[in-house]
């Protein structure tokens, strides 16, 4: 079920300890629009820097989101740099809040979440890196038809050319709904994707 988002971060962790020499940290910088596919689900996502909210060195984000059963994901996003010297690791944490309309009628969700994106650079010159988001949304901060929200992914990514790459990973996506109602799985998942940087 999550294996994939498991070796995942794995690798990850692994070429973390296996890199000896630091270089800057090289998390993204302009913008950049995406879209990503897989079987059940369309994401358009666009990203760019926070100056438009008054932080210049955060990230500022929104998404759009859609399954096959017409569940609907509105999202936007605002990641902060820690500031911490982690070499070719890159970590931003801060705030998310996801507006979802579900497929079942008075089935509507707003949650207000908080977690972290990292990503780290394996071959610079390729373009070749491993990125990954956390997001939990707890029942506090969660109205509606939820009490909790999920979001987790994990992706590679490569350069095709100096503006375009691809990338490609595993996503895990989902509501625990009110009134025992169990839980709603919008995204659980392999996805493919392109992205081009302004």
């Amino acid at each position: 079920m999550l294996k994939l988002l498991t070796v995942l971060l794995v690798a990850l962790a692994g070429a973390l300890t296996t890199q000896v020499a630091a270089a800057q940290s090289t998390a993204p910088t302009g913008s950049i629009a995406e879209i990503a596919l897989s079987n059940d689900t369309l994401q358009l996502r666009y990203e760019t820097d926070g100056g438009a909210v008054g932080v210049d060195d955060g990230r500022l984000s929104g998404a759009f989101f859609l399954s096959e059963e017409r569940d609907t994901v509105f999202s936007v996003g605002l990641a902060l740099p820690t500031n911490l010297n982690l070499g070719r690791l890159s970590l931003l944490l801060g705030p998310q809040v996801y507006a979802a309309l579900l497929e079942d009628e008075n089935q509507d969700v707003m949650s207000v979440s908080i977690g972290a994106q990292a990503r780290f650079v394996l071959i610079e010159r390729m373009g070749l890196a491993l990125a990954g988001h956390a997001y939990y949304g707890p029942d506090i901060l969660t109205f509606g038809s939820a009490d909790s929200l999920t979001d987790l992914g994990a992706r590679v990514e490569l350069a095709l050319a100096e503006q375009v790459m691809v990338f490609g990973g595993m996503r895990w996506f989902e509501f625990d709904l009110t009134e025992g109602m169990g839980e709603r799985t919008l995204q659980e998942e392999l996805f493919v994707g392109l992205g081009y940087r302004f």
